[in-house]
């Protein structure tokens, strides 16, 4: 059985284009860049500190 052809996106670009879809959907929701932009971040912020338990 020939080896698979590794997936072209990385889980970096992977996530990259997850908090691209993030930000967007807050700007388009109303939210001016630099409010979505801090979204964004509060976001990883809590996620990476365990601040979301």
């Amino acid at each position: 059985m020939p080896d698979s052809p590794q997936d072209p996106i990385t889980h970096l670009a992977a996530g990259a284009a997850q908090l691209h879809e993030l930000y967007t959907a807050y700007v388009d929701a109303g939210f001016t860049p630099d409010q979505a932009m801090q979204i964004v971040l509060t976001i990883l912020t809590a996620g990476a500190t365990g601040g979301g338990q």
